[in-house]
């Protein structure tokens, strides 16, 4: 049987802000629900992911009604 395509759908990539943290949090909680996204379980507080990542290179995808639908971020990693 062959799967269904997703309806496409038209979204733009902007610098995420701090004022999208709500919607990343949520889509990041759904990531984290499945078991297999992370060694976490919950989602951190702000404070906390803002740190762990870098400034440069968050971005979130937004639909034609500017809601958040997916987000990426970067994270610094050991040099080992």
């Amino acid at each position: 049987m062959r799967k269904k395509r997703p309806r496409n759908v038209s979204v733009t990539l902007d610098p995420m802000t701090r004022d999208d943290w709500p919607a990343v949090r949520a889509i990041y909680g759904e990531g984290l629900a499945t078991g297999l996204a992370a060694f976490t379980t919950s989602p951190p507080q702000w404070a906390a992911w803002d740190t762990g990542h870098l400034t440069l290179g968050r971005l979130v995808a937004r639909t034609p009604d500017l809601s958040v639908a997916g987000f990426a971020a970067l994270s610094p990693v050991p040099d080992t």
